[in-house]
């Protein structure tokens, strides 16, 4: 079989928490790299597991799950020694904060379907509205936020600063979609990382994220089919 590893420039996202780490919480290394070891695993596995044709858009939220939520999870949680419900609570996974990520997700989400249905009119649409596959994609967004505003914004604000987790978050987010770069989908790919780490940095809680993320996915998916 022949790999694909056309996410590797997410990683040099890493670069800013490191260097901050180098020179200002050297204890705080040992987290990075494994956060940094979990992008690897990312790009390694993602082509064969979610990308190649080996499995099926019933296996795509299990396979995404997998990599971008259990094993970065496992190797936190196994170099952290926590508990788990501390474990989800330093990214965002909790009660705490939850209102207030509901409140700003509710205000965002109108500008977020906006660009995405701006983009869609000029570039125009080519397949039919699908009520399963958006549904699923709904559910499978927790994947991505899981990793890139519960793990790389959160979990960094706590150790880092507020510029590196933001341009960490966000750079990571924007080169692991690497076929819109030099497309006009970069917009959207750019605003959404930047409203759901918004999100993410007003109410310390990424579920606002996630259902952002999720209702755009559902709208390309299912709405924007059906009005274009």
């Amino acid at each position: 079989m022949e790999f694909d590893f056309f996410l590797w420039p997410m990683v040099l996202s890493m670069i800013f928490p490191i260097l901050y780490s180098l020179k200002y919480k050297k204890e705080f290394l040992k987290p990075i790299f494994i956060i940094t070891f979990s992008m690897f695993l990312i790009i390694i596995l993602y082509w064969p597991l979610v990308s190649s044709n080996l499995f099926s858009q019933y296996t795509y939220i299990v396979s995404k799950f997998f990599i971008f939520v259990l094993l970065p999870a496992i190797l936190l949680l196994i170099t952290l020694k926590d508990k788990i419900p501390i474990f989800f609570q330093k990214l965002g996974l909790t009660n705490k904060g939850l209102k207030n990520s509901l409140m700003w997700c509710s205000l965002f989400i109108p500008i977020m379907l906006i660009v995405t249905l701006i983009i869609q009119f000029y570039n125009g649409v080519h397949f039919d509205s699908n009520l399963f596959l958006g549904s699923i994609s709904f559910f499978e967004s927790f994947t991505e936020e899981f990793f890139f505003r519960g793990i790389l914004f959160i979990y960094l604000l706590a150790h880092t600063n507020l510029k590196v987790a933001y341009i960490t978050s966000l750079a990571s987010f924007v080169l692991m979609h690497p076929q819109h770069i030099t497309t006009l989908f970069i917009i959207p790919t750019i605003i959404q990382g930047i409203l759901t780490i918004e999100i993410c940095r007003r109410s310390k809680n990424m579920i606002g994220a996630w259902i952002l993320h999720g209702v755009n996915r559902f709208f390309i998916i299912v709405i924007i089919p059906l009005i274009l």
